[in-house]
């Protein structure tokens, strides 16, 4: 429910920056290569034609980085160092760069998982061939904490005495 509201506001907020755009540009005259452009942008993709309007009100987003998306950037080879990652940059690099992190960091956990089960799966065996499971282990802890109580039970009738 919330995420379908955002989405209704996001298409909103298209529209507005489209219908400003259009708003913006009546007043300026139409060239032959402008109609062209726009004529074959409508007949290919509407959507082409949106994104052209869209960064013609705004212009290229930029987005101010943080010290942790530098290394994001750093780690997803899009820079080569920190040194050269610049202060600002597009919101789609650093979309893209947030994608492939989270692809890598998923490919990790999914190794780290798999050797984690093996790794469990030889402990297992390993416990088993000893004899040892829950159930002898758990008898063995009952049988501790009973002869502690019996010994501060004859510790404590020894004191009275």
């Amino acid at each position: 429910m919330f995420s379908t509201r955002l989405i209704r506001q996001f298409k909103c907020f298209k529209i507005r920056q489209l219908h400003s755009t259009f708003v913006k540009n009546e007043n300026k005259p139409v060239t032959e290569t402008s109609k062209i452009k726009t004529e074959t942008s409508k007949s290919t993709n509407v959507s082409q034609a949106e994104k052209e309007a869209i960064e013609f009100v705004s212009g290229e987003s930029l987005y101010t980085l943080t010290n942790f998306d530098k290394r994001i950037l750093v780690w997803v080879k899009r820079f080569p160092s920190m040194d050269k990652v610049p202060k600002q940059v597009s919101i789609r690099t650093i979309q893209l760069a947030h994608t492939k992190a989270r692809i890598k960091v998923c490919f990790y956990m999914m190794a780290f998982a798999i050797i984690g089960s093996i790794l469990a799966v030889m402990s297992g065996k390993r416990d088993v061939a000893a004899g040892k499971n829950l159930l002898t282990e758990r008898q063995k802890w009952y049988d501790q904490v009973k002869e502690k109580a019996r010994k501060e039970a004859e510790m404590a009738e020894k004191n009275e005495k």
